[in-house]
């Protein structure tokens, strides 16, 4: 039979638990979480809503594996450049036609003329041809490298090609050389104004060249290089930066031309850089990829970094900013002023490029021309992304707002981190205004929403209430601390050695209060030292992060269990235990979650080790033998500690023990006889601070 006898008074320092509340909801209504799920006629906002847009629709899947160039033709059909093999490809109605087979490997430019011919630029060879009336006429050859981009600057056609880095005017009369730049490739133009910008790729330059040819550095990114521009009105610049694959032998510096026939020749130097691969890091995450902005007064700002993606296309639409990504097709759109979100995940690997004013978009993975129509949103869905939890969960009620006629959810679960065979499927759809989620407990949930056109105001929340099954305290650790070490916030006036006179109202034990100002940065305390105290520390932690409260009870070797405190919101104890008989005995440290948990509370018990319990003072005695006195110092419970002597009063001297340490619980010691009456006085003390003094008078 358990018999439990109350004794004690105790010392409290240190560490209290986490509040945590019994339901809580998952609460979806910014951008941040939102464009962490995907949509398919439903895009985010930049202030965290969900509205219906127009779906980009697959105008067509090409034959050819890629296509990187597309140009809106003169009575609406869309021409695409393909590759392996390039082609021309004309699509209208939902079919398409070729044009024209191109000689070269891959298209990677289209520029439509005012006059209604096409240049189309090529790579393996690096050709540009024109496209007039059904006819594909060759215009100018590079003799290695490639031609990447095209655009129409002050009246002038340029063209970006490398190795090395060079811009050149396209003529009547073919390629005529006009700015060679610092870097591998001019990989992409864009005009602004009386300026051309160009992304370099190799160092990740963005440049701006003057109708002179004058060149001057907007931005030196971090990364390898740019794959994109757009530029909006009022001159302000974006770029997409991106790794791509830095090569030997960019030129060091620039040489700047006029174009042939003016006068004056002049020259330019732009110093180079080594290319960096010190990445910007996102979330502690090296980036993918980056979208900047250059303001009109030349300053740079990081718009959005991109963990997964890699922006390859960017388009302004004609109010913001469209970006189309890898490794999984998406489209994000950004506001003037930075702010973005994720539009639309479409069924490719990437998307690849824009036309007609984003109005049009290519894909790579399948090679496809998609379309939409901004004036007329579609409507769709949204998937949100898998909230996770650490334990399973009971579902709640949720609530979608605001509530909007045809708007409807639903929602499913399962035991993984990410949706698979295992998981349960979609429950039937629900009216999205609230309800009740209508799934068993699981650790993963994931909703939808479909929304229609009508829906134009979006939805800015949607609210899942939960409660985490309850899962037992942990207890993963009790430890017992060395005789009489005790750990306090702030020092007590009495020094390094505490001394506390009066019992508190749970016994006659004491108790060590605590300061209000920490004297120390350990977690525990700073240490001091209290005779007849022992200190218990427990680790515990909740799964379910509930608060938890304590109890400590002293267990006998005789199987006594003495109740010490209860209901404490601590981890530490400093328990006075010279009310107990010396013997062996270990702590009972029980811990409940009963604050969160009324009627349904948990607990756990861990047991401390073994130790000694000793509050007999050590036995000196002696005897003498010829010139030296014999000592003898024994105690009944623990080894001794120290040792010494002293002489009519004079200053302590350490003793040492005949067997040379001073380790048992029985100890013998010598010291010489001196002539004449003196008194000698030797004091002892073991392992657990108990002190013994005796003295014997020499004649």
């Amino acid at each position: 039979m358990r018999r439990v006898i109350p004794l004690f008074a105790l010392a409290v320092l240190v560490t209290g638990g986490v509040a945590a509340s019994q339901t809580r909801r998952w609460v979806s209504d910014t951008a941040a979480d939102l464009v962490r799920g995907r949509g398919e006629g439903v895009a985010v906002t930049s202030d965290g809503r969900l509205v219906p847009v127009a779906r980009w629709r697959a105008a067509l899947t090409l034959e050819e594996p890629t296509a990187l160039a597309a140009v809106v033709g003169p009575k609406g059909s869309i021409i695409v450049g393909t590759g392996h093999p390039a082609r021309l490809v004309a699509i209208e109605g939902g079919s398409q036609q070729v044009l024209a087979e191109v000689p070269a490997e891959q298209v990677t430019a289209l520029l439509g003329l005012p006059n209604g011919d096409l240049l189309v630029a090529t790579v393996g060879p690096a050709v540009i041809y024109r496209y007039h009336s059904g006819t594909l006429a060759e215009v100018g050859r590079l003799g290695a490298g490639g031609v990447w981009d095209l655009a129409l600057f002050q009246g002038q056609v340029v063209a970006a090609a490398g190795p090395p880095a060079t811009l050149y005017h396209v003529t009547e009369k073919g390629l005529e050389r006009w700015v060679e730049l610092p870097d591998t490739h001019a990989r992409c133009l864009a005009a602004d104004g009386d300026s051309l910008i160009v992304g370099t790729s190799g160092k990740g330059y963005v440049l701006r060249v003057d109708t002179g040819g004058t060149v001057g550095v907007v931005a030196d990114t971090p990364f390898t290089e740019i794959a994109s521009l757009a530029v909006a009105p009022g001159g302000v610049v974006w770029a997409a930066a991106v790794v791509g694959e830095p090569e030997e032998g960019a030129r060091g510096g620039v040489t700047s031309k006029k174009p042939a026939g003016a006068a004056g020749a002049k020259t330019a130097k732009v110093s180079s850089k080594a290319a960096s691969l010190k990445l910007p890091k996102l979330n502690g995450k090296t980036a993918a990829s980056e979208l900047i902005r250059v303001t009109p007064d030349g300053v740079v700002l990081s718009v959005h970094r991109f963990v997964d993606q890699v922006v390859s296309a960017l388009a302004w639409d004609g109010s913001g900013v469209l970006a189309g990504t890898g490794w999984e097709g998406e489209v994000w759109r950004f506001e003037p002023g930075g702010l973005g979100a994720r539009l639309a995940v479409v069924d490719a690997v990437q998307v690849v490029a824009f036309a007609g004013r984003g109005r049009i978009a290519l894909t790579q993975g399948p090679a496809s021309v998609l379309v939409r129509d901004p004036s007329k949103p579609g409507g769709g869905t949204f998937r949100s992304r898998v909230h996770r939890f650490k334990i399973p969960a009971r579902f709640g009620s949720f609530r979608v707002a605001p509530r909007r006629p045809g708007v409807r959810i639903r929602f499913r679960s399962g035991v993984t981190a990410a949706p698979d065979h295992s998981w349960l499927p979609w429950t039937d759809w629900l009216p999205a205004g609230s309800g009740i989620v209508p799934l068993p407990p699981a650790p993963s949930l994931q909703w939808e929403l479909e929304i229609p056109a009508t829906a134009l105001g979006g939805i800015d929340l949607v609210e899942v209430a939960y409660r985490q099954i309850n899962a037992p305290p942990r207890l993963e650790s009790v430890k017992v601390a060395e005789p009489g070490a005790v750990w306090l916030a702030s020092p007590p006036p009495t020094g390094q050695y505490i001394q506390v006179d009066h019992p508190d109202e749970n016994g006659f034990f004491t108790v060590l209060s605590r300061g209000k100002k920490a004297a120390s940065t350990t977690r525990n305390g700073k240490k001091y030292w209290r005779v007849g105290f022992r200190t218990v520390s427990w680790k515990a932690r909740d799964p379910n992060g509930d608060p938890l409260l304590f109890s400590v009870e002293l267990e006998g070797e005789d199987g006594f269990i003495l109740p010490v405190r209860k209901d404490l919101d601590r981890s530490q104890l400093a328990v006075d235990v010279t009310a107990v008989p010396d013997g062996r005995y270990r702590f009972r440290v029980h811990a409940t979650d009963r604050v969160r948990n009324p009627g349904h509370a948990l607990a756990a018990m861990a047991l401390s080790r073994w130790f000694t319990v000793d509050n007999t003072p050590p036995v000196v005695s002696f005897r003498r033998k010829g010139e030296s006195w014999l000592v003898e110092v024994r105690d009944a419970a623990s080894a001794l500690a120290r040792a010494e002597y002293s002489r009519d009063g004079k200053a302590w001297k350490p003793l040492a023990p005949e067997d040379g340490m001073l380790d048992g619980t029985v100890e013998h010691f010598r010291i010489p006889v001196v002539t004449g009456r003196h008194l000698l006085v030797v004091r002892a003390m073991d392992r657990h601070h108990n002190r013994a003094t005796a003295g014997v008078t020499e004649e």
